[in-house]
């Protein structure tokens, strides 16, 4: 009876600490992970169980020629996929509402003429996507139709990242654009603005970009190591963690909150790379540092607090030459970093999406 009743109380602490299906923590998170081959063909990629295992996903024959630019993870069942040609004449939005089993090719207007390169999901109906030089793209019904969002009064150059929380606040990345390159919607993409990025040294322009709330996003500068921080929604951005990698990409962010960051950086273009999880405490920065692999490029980061977070990549010209070509990390005590397994090893990585994640 005594062991009986251990037996039961061992389950209701397994019950008490799972997540909302049923998992232990950290053990049962869907994500998915994009980027291409050596043969150029996308590559995307799909756990169930937070990364223990990974599997590849998509027709062989509608990814040849594209690269992976970017994922996002709606729920277990829905995400999308943002592609490119090598040629960037030619962009492709693929749409999954089974878990991956299946992936299709939504039809996009004339207007696109380019790769798209930056993709997000707000419900599984609706997404915001844009285009390598600007062409933005919104859906409210899963990607049956997307609608080309005008921007007359408002250039984009050259995009890299895009972000959004809610169906009227988004925010596009432009980082040819200089010092105004952060472009934003307050109203579904009525209108569009552009704010200004302080200190922001020539030629260069924001990287990256992640919402907490309509009020406090994250964002970086390409070539200046240094984190931006508004807590206004837009109207001011601040450099709320200076110098901290030198001059190098921050290329992604993922925020938390309004004090915690993760973000990846390149160390001169291909030679490697760091994790950093920055906090702020009153006046200080307290930045914690990684490089878990020597000579991985870190180019994709999400997270789910400041312990549980993926960070993917691919091998830079100082890695091993026998290592495999991509690399997918994860913490779940924000201490430890742990490479998983992937399913080829000619995949170079390039973004990351878990379901309930902040990216």
């Amino acid at each position: 009876m005594k062991k009986l009743y251990l037996i039961l109380l061992g389950i209701l602490f397994l019950l008490s600490c799972s997540d909302d299906n049923g998992s232990v923590p950290g053990t049962g998170k869907v994500g998915w992970a994009i980027g291409w081959n050596q043969n150029n063909a996308a590559v995307i990629l799909n756990t169930t169980n937070s990364g223990q295992t990974w599997n590849a996903q998509g027709d062989r024959a509608q990814l040849e020629g594209y690269t992976g630019n970017d994922i996002s993870a709606v729920d277990d069942l829905t995400a999308w996929a943002a592609l490119g040609a090598a040629d960037t004449t030619d962009g492709m939005i693929l749409h999954t509402a089974d878990g991956g089993l299946t992936w299709e090719i939504q039809f996009l207007p004339e207007e696109v003429q380019d790769a798209i390169k930056g993709i997000k999901g707000l419900s599984r109906d609706e997404a915001w996507a844009v285009s390598l030089h600007g062409t933005i793209l919104h859906t409210t019904n899963g990607g049956q139709t997307w609608d080309v969002i005008p921007h007359p009064d408002v250039e984009i150059i050259e995009v890299n990242r895009i972000d959004a929380l809610t169906p009227d606040d988004v925010w596009i990345a432009d980082h040819k654009g200089g010092d105004k390159g952060m472009v934003h919607s307050t109203d579904g993409g009525e209108t569009w603005h552009k704010e200004l990025f302080p200190d922001v040294n020539p030629g260069n322009g924001p990287l990256a970009v992640s919402a907490v709330s309509p009020s406090v996003v994250w964002g970086a500068v390409s070539w200046q190591g240094e984190l931006y921080r508004t807590l206004d929604g837009g109207d001011t951005w601040q450099i709320a963690a200076p110098r901290l990698g030198g001059p190098n990409d921050f290329d992604d962010v993922c925020a938390i909150n309004a004090d915690l960051v993760w973000a990846v950086l390149n160390l001169s273009g291909d030679s490697g790379g760091t994790i950093f999880r920055v906090t702020l405490q009153k006046e200080k920065v307290l930045p914690d540092q990684w490089n878990p692999a020597s000579g991985y490029q870190y180019e994709g980061v999400t997270a789910f607090d400041h312990k549980t977070a993926w960070v993917v990549g691919y091998k830079g010209v100082s890695a091993d030459p026998t290592l495999p070509d991509g690399i997918i990390l994860h913490t779940q005590d924000g201490a430890n970093w742990t490479n998983q397994k992937l399913p080829m090893d000619n995949a170079l990585l390039w973004k990351v999406s878990f379901v309930g994640a902040h990216r």
